[in-house]
């Protein structure tokens, strides 16, 4: 029988940080960003508890979708489709569904104390997280009560000028998948 590990849960600061940028969402007006860091918010709480603790991927099959040409072919998609449309989020989707897959795996047990360069990896990537999370959270608020997007901006609001054009929808999809793709396969290598 599965286990909710209540503490655990509210004891995690992922947990914490989610399900505040979805209240944040909320306040700000913008449902479908809500939503998406409420379901984010499930996830890692899903993740915590004893739900789901089996592997999706075998190693093969990982190595098979974390490729050069499927990464190809997502920036290619990604830089043609129209911005804010149903076939956007459906890659999206796709991309976030796959990912899950390839990187949900089931606890191995205890855990050897990390390397020097992953604690400090894991402590500069949560730093960066954090500091994002506090750009926003204070460009929105203080926004909403100036009445202006662009008096204090969003990291969204100075992205999105480039984003209207192919190029710099090209570029973004192609640093985005390139990081994300590296990523997975980290958990790929033995």
């Amino acid at each position: 029988m599965p286990v909710v590990k209540t503490r655990k849960i509210l004891r995690n600061p992922w947990v914490w940080i989610f399900f505040s940028t979805m209240t944040l969402q909320i306040f700000r007006g913008s449902a479908g960003d809500g939503v998406i860091f409420g379901l984010s918010t499930l996830l890692i709480i899903f993740a915590i508890s004893d739900f789901a603790k089996t592997d999706v991927l075998e190693r093969k099959q990982v190595k098979l979708l974390v490729s050069l040409p499927t990464l190809l072919a997502l920036i290619a998609i990604l830089t043609v489709l129209p911005r804010h449309t149903g076939a956007q989020a459906a890659v999206f989707f796709l991309i976030l569904l796959v990912s899950l897959a390839l990187v949900w795996h089931r606890d191995a047990g205890p855990k050897l104390k990390p390397e020097k360069t992953v604690t400090r990896a894991r402590f500069i990537w949560a730093a960066l997280c954090v500091g994002l999370m506090l750009w926003e959270f204070a460009a929105n608020i203080l926004g909403q009560f100036a009445n202006s997007l662009s008096a204090y901006p969003t990291i969204s609001v100075l992205i999105d000028p480039a984003l209207d054009t192919i190029w710099g929808q090209g570029v973004f999809a192609a640093l985005w998948l390139i990081i994300g793709f590296g990523l997975l396969r980290l958990g790929v290598r033995r």
